[in-house]
């Protein structure tokens, strides 16, 4: 039995992917990551055993693969982003598509152009709730970086650009050398389990920073209530909460979020943030923002245009990192802290 390139990529992926499943199934909130993982490793299984002869025709289900990615991967999305989620038996609902394409087999091209349209939509629906989350994130915490989910977004968009270059792979491939397609093949199946990887490792680091959120929470109990935000009562919540925060400087916590700032006033997280919503005009993390911005100004003027102003500055008022200050600052003020340290009058002069 001879392997060719194809194959040995294939038997690369299935144990990589195969493997990495395995282990992802003893995290209880990265099972589906784990199933897609796995979905994936006997898709290259049984691709190999066809590619080889070990699998027959009358036992192939490789199109059913298709149609477990976009599922597998929205529940992963899911679980990600809020928390408790618990698992129904509607669940496996998701996957009976792929159950009949796996015993109907219709003949090709139907299961693979019924597998695209199924990524479709589930990415689609992955990012609805990661827009639910990134709103929830600015409304809640105020290391909004920490608790991005931006990667993920990416991740989304580079399966779904493979999705379309395998596409234009089979319309183009009798144009294309053997060589040539084996090479991108190869170079497409590789790809996935190495994405796994790195998908595995920013989901153990995002569970780490506890940021998922309850699953009974949604941003219409912060902004999509009937009851006006500019009444009174929230105005005055709002005075009394803003000052708070400025004479005990809550803000430099770099971790701050609206449940510690809950704990400090007796208010429900719910009114604290249609209270700031309506006094400030901004998110929660936009205000505290704002407030570390101005502490950061204060700092700057007062050391003149030094150098050493910028030092630590960023963990000194709050923030993660000096990237995230950065960018922060940029989008408040129009210019990077540099640059505003620069106009600042020498203390030398």
């Amino acid at each position: 039995m001879t392997f060719g390139l194809v194959e040995i990529v294939q038997l690369i992926a299935l144990y990589h992917a195969g493997l990495m499943g395995v282990v992802i199934l003893l995290h209880p909130r990265l099972r589906s990551l784990g199933l897609l993982c796995i979905s994936f490793a006997l898709h290259m299984g049984f691709d190999l055993g066809l590619n080889t002869g070990l699998v027959t025709l009358q036992f192939d289900i490789t199109g059913a693969f298709g149609l477990l990615y976009g599922p597998f991967f929205y529940l992963f999305v899911r679980d990600l982003c809020f928390e408790h989620q618990k698992t129904h038996w509607l669940d496996a609902l998701h996957a009976l598509p792929a159950i009949l394409v796996a015993i109907v087999r219709p003949e090709a091209p139907i299961s693979e152009v019924l597998g695209y349209l199924s990524l479709g939509v589930y990415i689609g629906m992955s990012l609805m709730i990661l827009r639910e989350h990134r709103h929830l994130t600015a409304e809640i915490r105020s290391d909004t970086d920490v608790a991005s989910l931006h990667w993920l977004e990416l991740v989304l968009a580079f399966f779904a650009g493979l999705a379309i270059f395998d596409i234009g792979r089979d319309i183009f491939s009798a144009s294309l050398r053997p060589i040539q397609d084996d090479i991108i093949l190869s170079t497409l199946i590789m790809s996935v389990p190495i994405l796994f990887s790195l998908m595995t490792t920013r989901s153990l680091n995002h569970q780490k920073q506890k940021a998922a959120f309850p699953e009974t929470l949604n941003k219409a109990e912060f902004t999509d209530s009937t009851e006006p935000t500019d009444t009174p009562d929230f105005n005055a919540n709002f005075i009394d909460v803003d000052q708070l925060v400025r004479d005990e400087e809550l803000w430099r916590d770099i971790s701050f979020s609206l449940a510690d700032l809950a704990k400090h006033t007796g208010l429900a997280p719910r009114e604290l943030a249609r209270s700031i919503n309506a006094g400030s005009g901004q998110s929660f993390a936009s205000y505290i923002n704002s407030i570390r911005i101005e502490a950061a100004d204060k700092v700057m003027a007062e050391s003149g245009n030094t150098k050493q102003a910028l030092g630590d500055i960023h963990s000194d008022i709050g923030f993660a990192s000096q990237a995230t200050f950065n960018r922060v600052y940029k989008e408040q003020k129009g210019i990077t802290p540099a640059k505003a340290l620069n106009a600042q009058p020498s203390t030398n002069q």
